[in-house]
């Protein structure tokens, strides 16, 4: 019996996720419970993450090279973008994503692979040409950081100077995600995932309603 066939369904991950993440709606939509609920981001993140990679098919070093590329790369942008204000704008980052480097949250590398890999693979099954996926991926990406950010600023994820979010941040993160896709593409990366699609829709769809609940709360 080969190791992918002794892998759980990933219909009953999702299942449990649903349940974690709508208790995770619930903490953060109290007070009471709100700054409980945020100390779990940073390992839900990472859950996630390792539930991609579990799942992910096939492995090389290939791939290992360029999700190691991608999560240093993200962190080190991310790292410019807090010293300078040149790349996203003025912003810093408050506790919620935990422990930091250079001001920055470790964890922000493996948030870039984690999304880049969600649109790498849910494009690479729409059939359209490379670099139309390459496009669509990263405008997914900016959709993404519209509804995300709203949430993050009201967790205290992160805060924008003067609280007004510029363009130059959604400019920003669809440039970076086209050079990370392209890269992906260049060397032509293969992405076999069972659990992708549903983790990425479990994960946009807790943003989306936190979203929604925030703007009446």
């Amino acid at each position: 019996m080969s190791f992918s066939t002794r892998l759980p369904e990933p219909g009953k991950i999702l299942k449990i996720l649903i349940i974690f993440y709508a208790v995770g709606i619930f903490g953060l939509s109290f007070p009471m419970t709100k700054s409980y609920t945020e100390i779990l981001t940073p390992y839900t993140l990472l859950m996630n993450l390792a539930l991609l990679l579990i799942f992910h098919r096939p492995w090389t070093t290939r791939h290992i090279i360029l999700y190691l590329f991608i999560a240093l790369a993200g962190f080190s942008v991310e790292v410019a973008g807090v010293y300078t204000g040149m790349v996203f704008g003025e912003y810093n980052y408050g506790h919620v994503l935990g422990a930091k480097l250079f001001d920055t949250p470790l964890i922000i590398g493996v948030n870039w692979l984690m999304l880049i890999y969600f649109v790498y693979h849910l494009t690479g099954l729409s059939g359209i040409s490379r670099w139309l996926q390459v496009i669509t991926g990263a405008l997914l990406m900016v959709t993404y950081d519209v509804v995300l950010e709203p949430v993050a600023i009201r967790m205290n994820m992160w805060s924008w100077s003067g609280d007004d979010i510029p363009f130059q941040n959604y400019a920003a993160w669809f440039i970076i995600s086209l050079v990370f896709l392209s890269v992906l593409h260049i060397f032509k990366v293969k992405a076999e995932n069972r659990i992708s699609p549903g983790l990425f829709a479990v994960q946009a769809g807790f943003i989306l309603i936190l979203n929604i609940i925030y703007r009446f709360i």
